[in-house]
């Protein structure tokens, strides 16, 4: 027998076994990225449709997850609303909404402006204790910035209610509350990879808690579900303080270092940190680039009614958040319990179901009357 008959006959198998492993394996990474493009879809699918956020990710529906029953509205309350800084519209929308809360359950509010800087927001914090406030909202403004006016205001039996940010316990306050923002994040993760995938620059505001939140929660599904169709590139972080044009900045060094198609995704971390990204974009004619992002403002779903490169955004319900903490507030002033208000809805809002001009996300679920009927029943009751 000759060599070359011997080595046929006898490597012949393993050449059929190395073929079929290599294909067996393509088999296996078709269909495992056919099953994570199939869960993308899903997530999305339940995600157009509303949800509540700390349901499983392809689960839809809203449902009331609060308590049913509350303490006496304490009379006369004074709350200071601390939302994130007023000059974005969204904060602004915290605001309002909040106010309106106090003002049905018979309180007296105003806001702090903390303009993004802790310093700012420790100083309108101090001058609230000094106002005799009975209780301090913060709204997507972080308890860390304000611990040692938590500590002087507890001892004064002033309550700290925080929404949409960190847990104000760790620092001596009552109750720290909010949505699934990591979940949030996924949920534009897999409307990513549903869309074609690609490249992927990320866009961070550290020093807000709840912005990096949704930002991992982003990162995470895509590392997990985006296979080798949805690939982070690059990351980069910004201060609000600086606002746009720091971003801007930032974005102009980025198209500069990565050409035309090496990436054709942007996320920030809410929709009007992600107009001057996407305007920069475009003003480098790098209309490949599209965005996503979170919050649900007007910037977003202008740009997406008008087919504009910001295609998708998170909605959430701002309001029902703003009026569990004032429902949080007047639990913690009747040391009753709290972090009774424990899921809120969300939607993400693309071109097939934007509201239209100037109308907010419509979750169709009408929160204030469990509110209103609730503090009512308990006044009467006192």
């Amino acid at each position: 027998m000759s060599k070359s008959s011997f080595l046929s006959r006898s490597l012949g198998p393993l050449v059929v076994t190395a073929a079929a492993l290599t294909i067996a394996s393509t088999w296996v990474a078709d269909n495992s990225r056919a099953d994570d493009l199939g869960y993308a879809n899903k997530v999305v699918g339940a995600a157009l449709l509303s949800k509540m956020s700390k349901a499983p990710l392809d689960v839809g529906g809203v449902a009331w997850s609060g308590s049913d029953t509350s303490p006496a509205p304490i009379k006369g309350g004074k709350v200071a609303i601390m939302p994130c800084p007023l000059a974005y519209a969204v904060c602004q929308y915290l605001y309002q909404s909040a106010a309106d809360a106090a003002k049905a359950i018979g309180w007296e509010a105003f806001p702090i402006d903390n303009k993004g800087d802790p310093a700012v927001a420790q100083k309108g914090v101090d001058a609230a204790i000094n106002k005799g406030v009975n209780c301090v909202l913060t709204l997507a403004s972080p308890a860390r910035d304000i611990k040692a006016q938590i500590t002087r205001g507890k001892g004064k039996g002033i309550a700290f209610v925080t929404g949409f940010s960190d847990d104000p316990r760790e620092f001596g306050g009552d109750v720290g509350y909010g949505l699934d923002y990591a979940a949030a994040g996924s949920i534009l993760g897999a409307y990513i990879i549903a869309h074609g995938g690609g490249g992927i620059v990320v866009f961070n505001a550290p020093q807000d808690p709840q912005l990096t939140v949704r930002i991992n929660g982003f990162k995470k599904f895509i590392e997990q579900y985006g296979g080798s169709s949805a690939k982070i590139i690059h990351e980069e972080d910004f201060s609000l303080a600086q606002g746009g044009p720091g971003e801007i900045t930032k974005m102009q060094a980025l198209l500069t270092r990565y050409p035309k198609d090496s990436f054709k995704w942007v996320i920030a971390p809410f929709d009007e940190t992600l107009t001057p990204l996407l305007q920069t974009a475009q003003q480098r004619d790098r209309t490949e680039i599209k965005g996503v992002s979170f919050d649900g403002e007007e910037v977003a779903y202008a740009d997406i009614r008008k087919g504009g490169p910001q295609v998708a955004t998170m909605s959430w319900g701002l309001e029902w958040v703003a009026w569990a903490g004032i429902d949080e507030c007047n639990r913690a002033l009747n040391k009753a319990e709290g972090g009774v208000n424990k899921d809120f809805p969300l939607q993400i809002t693309e071109a097939s179901n934007v509201p239209g001009k100037d109308l907010k996300y419509d979750f169709k679920f009408d929160f204030k009357s469990h509110y209103t009927k609730m503090w009512a029943a308990a006044a009467a009751a006192n």
